[in-house]
């Protein structure tokens, strides 16, 4: 187990009276039903700006469900601090403020009293958002007019939306300050049937299986579809991670999340784990954990102590707390609502009369939330500018004369191709992250 240290300070009493690491911050907890508790942890940016105020807040939003934001996306994606605590140049507190928020309740550090409060539907996860956001600008009311730019992975992607429509409808309702101008979705979650789909062409064309494993990939993700189409979802939930072993064996445990690498092959201890169990741990933690390799395993067994340790002493979590304990029964709450897509809504997004900026930004190496996946569903949405969007340019992007992907817009939609990323665009290609999040926000 590695050594960390803590830095506990005391600064202004506006702000937090103890912190983990130097860098400015808060974070607390905000109740968005009676016995529900969702905790979020601001990091306040580090640009030469003569307030804080004049930089954008970004939300990061993990995927899963279930996965946390305030460990996972913090340390091992784009917080100041990655997990052997040294202080990682391309984090985004550089440009902006950045709020990790565990969600849905029940996800990392948010907690709820009774099982039964967890959330069952991706409306029933925005509301709670809306209320933990009012809770935020209730004690941070200077961030009122700041612009506020929702970013979700995977799944977070998808619960993204969600809470786009439902903030927007407080914006116009008067009751809430904020001032929402964007959403993005990296590598998302957004069409489920529509990727599970995709695996067995991307796997056949990359070379990574051959016919007979194409065949088994499709017949079992074709079967995730019928169960699907038939309103039964919660089978088709059970499918979906059966199709998911079907690739394992087609592709010897090819890397769900980069194509380019594998999972080892555990050979040493028989797992007894379901299809279900396995994938649903995999989502959480956003890395092949089913890997017996010990630098993957490490990683899983140090963020753990990580957040339950040295980090929930520094943020005075209650003891009863235990970080990422209620994670799996999430997943399992959520496991109807799981498959379904959430396109109906990015269409009233973009057909709004003052609408936001949509963004969709994809890893190219990426499997369970593919690109070719992702492209089968933008094309079919039906909004104002779909005939104009898909007769746009795609234009390269170039980072220091290196060609880091691609991207297409029109209106308020934009989609991005990042090279040389898996499904953790921000980790694996922080020069392609420049190009969506300037597009966005001016800023990166």
């Amino acid at each position: 187990m590695w050594f960390y240290s803590i830095l506990i300070l005391t600064i202004s009493s506006q702000y937090v009276t103890g912190q983990f690491g130097p860098f400015r911050q808060d974070f607390g907890y905000v109740d968005v039903r009676t016995g529900a508790h969702m905790f979020y942890w601001l990091f306040y940016t580090t640009a030469d700006v003569p307030n804080y105020t004049d930089r954008p807040l970004i939300v990061w939003l993990q995927g899963g469900p279930g996965g946390s934001s305030t460990g996972i996306g913090n340390f091992e994606i784009l917080g100041p601090l990655d997990l052997r605590l040294q202080e990682r140049n391309y984090t985004w507190v550089k440009n902006f403020n950045v709020l990790f928020v565990d969600n849905p309740v029940g996800t990392g550090y948010s907690y709820v009293d009774d099982l039964n409060l967890l959330t069952t539907t991706n409306d029933e996860i925005a509301l709670d958002f809306v209320n933990l956001m009012r809770g935020f600008y209730s004690k941070h009311p200077e961030f009122g007019g700041v612009p506020l730019y929702i970013y979700g992975q995977s799944y977070g992607g998808k619960m993204a939306v969600g809470m786009a429509l439902r903030m927007r409808e407080a914006e116009k309702a008067g009751t809430i300050q904020s001032n929402l101008r964007g959403i993005a979705m990296g590598n998302a979650w957004i069409h489920p049937v529509d990727l599970t789909l995709s695996w067995g062409p991307l796997l056949l064309a990359a070379g990574l299986v051959d016919q007979t494993g194409y065949e088994n990939i499709q017949t079992a993700a074709r079967e995730a579809q019928r169960l699907f189409n038939n309103g039964e979802y919660y089978a088709s939930t059970a499918q979906w991670a059966n199709t998911q072993q079907a690739v394992f064996r087609g592709t010897t445990r090819v890397d769900f999340y980069n194509i380019l690498t594998k999972m080892e092959v555990q050979s040493w201890m028989p797992d007894t784990r379901s299809a279900y169990e396995l994938s649903k741990e995999m989502m959480i933690q956003n890395e092949p954990y089913m890997s017996s390799s010990w630098s993957t395993r490490q990683e899983v067994m140090n963020i753990n102590y990580l957040m339950n340790n040295d980090v929930k002493r520094a943020l005075s979590i209650p003891e009863t707390v235990i970080w990422g304990s209620q994670s799996g029964a999430v997943f399992d709450y959520l496991r109807t609502d799981f498959m379904k897509p959430v396109t109906e809504e990015i269409e009233e997004l973009l057909d709004q009369e003052d609408p936001i900026i949509v963004t969709k930004y994809n890893g190219n190496l990426d499997l369970i939330c593919s690109t070719p996946g992702q492209i089968v569903w933008v094309n079919r949405l039906k909004w104002h500018g779909a005939e104009a969007y898909k007769n746009a340019s795609r234009i390269p992007i170039w980072e220091d004369n290196r060609l880091e992907g691609y991207y297409q817009s029109y209106g308020p939609l934009r989609f991005f191709w990042i090279n040389v990323a898996g499904h953790s665009v921000p980790r694996d290609n922080p020069a392609g992250s420049n190009a969506f999040l300037r597009d966005m926000t001016s800023f990166g």
